[in-house]
């Protein structure tokens, strides 16, 4: 199979960003160990991501390493995204953010200027300021030719998509006709931070952030508002597929508990069901996860015009993620739709 291939989750940092980090006086937090060429990524006082020079050094680098990674594992084109933790979740110093926000957009602008047929841009923004965030991404996708947005799945604690005051962001996403992909990060409840980052990390507490993410958006009536809005889950999906149609849609679709008035009149008045919200406005990436009986399952699910091509690289292994997709025993029609055409159909490919 030789299609084109689009990564939808490359991640990158900078060195600037790690030195704010370090002088932070609230969690996120980037901290030297007193153990030779020990980091700790701090998102809790419990969370912390372990890094050394090597891998920050791959985080950062956005050059011919990172190209000559792309070409040994047979990867054409990565979507840029800056990682977690991301300038969305900087709270409570606002001003940073949204001055990060607009430094790190125009960073990625030469990027991907420099290496034009090899890299696209997902905007970062800072939602605090909700007005001027706005504006930054109306400019990250008008003038800087960005293809969507990455926001992560909570701004804070108890801050999530779902509060009205961001509407105005999801409002101007739909009208700039732009995916936001959805990303994980450290939820922030602490029954997830007893055992750390195997728990409050990708084993369990992402995926989980992620989704209550999403189905708080379903609740609130953020798709009802603006119905044209799409959202882009990593990782298959962030568990999602496994809840539907029937848990997902229980207190819709249960024949026994959901007809009663009394149950009806508490459940959230939604006009379609979870199930169908994700079938109609979410499509998912094949991020960090290599398993073919998933991938199957969530084809059958999803379907195949909703699954896209992503590594979560470089957290996950580049050749590890093309070799999957590539012996996944898809047909060619499937594997061009996951690798590139579903993604083109949401604006994500090079320029004409």
């Amino acid at each position: 199979m030789t299609a084109t291939t689009i990564d939808l989750e490359a991640h990158f940092y900078t060195q600037a960003a790690f030195d704010y980090l370090a002088k932070r006086k609230d969690f996120p937090l980037f901290v030297k160990e007193k153990e030779p060429d020990s980091y700790n990524l701090r998102f809790t006082d419990q969370i912390a991501l372990f890094q050394n020079t090597e891998f920050i050094n791959i985080l950062c680098d956005v050059g011919a390493k990172r190209i000559k990674a792309m070409d040994a594992a047979g990867l054409d084109v990565q979507v840029l995204s800056f990682s977690s933790p991301g300038v969305d979740e900087l709270d409570p110093d606002h001003a940073a953010a949204a001055s990060m926000a607009a430094e790190l957009n125009d960073q990625l602008f030469e990027l991907t200027k420099q290496y034009p047929s090899r890299f696209l841009g997902f905007a970062a923004i800072s939602p605090y300021d909700v007005k001027n965030s706005v504006k930054e991404l109306e400019r990250a996708i008008t003038q800087l030719g960005f293809v969507g947005w990455l926001a992560h799945s909570n701004f804070g604690a108890e801050k999530y998509f779902d509060d009205k005051q961001y509407w105005p962001l999801l409002e101007a996403a739909e009208a700039l006709n732009i995916p936001i992909y959805l990303h994980p990060t450290t939820p922030l409840m602490k029954e997830f931070g007893k055992y750390g980052f195997a728990l409050g990390g990708p084993p369990l507490g992402f995926q989980f952030d992620a989704a209550l993410c999403l189905l708080r958006m379903i609740y609130a009536g953020v798709f009802d508002q603006f119905p044209k809005l799409t959202i882009i889950l990593g990782h298959m999906g962030e568990a999602l597929p496994f809840l539907m149609p029937e848990r997902i849609d229980w207190s819709y679709a249960n024949p026994n508990i959901s007809i009663l008035p009394g149950f009806i009149k508490e459940r959230p008045a939604i006009k379609r069901t979870p199930s169908e919200v994700i079938l109609e406005n979410i499509y998912v990436t094949t991020s960090g996860r290599f398993s073919n009986p998933l991938l199957e399952y969530v084809l059958k699910v999803m379907g195949e015009d909703k699954i896209m091509l992503a590594t979560d690289y470089p957290y996950e292994n580049l050749n590890q993620s093309m070799n999957f997709i590539r012996t996944s025993g898809l047909t060619d029609k499937t594997f061009e739709k996951i690798c590139f055409k579903n993604a083109a159909k949401l604006g994500i490919k090079l320029p004409s």
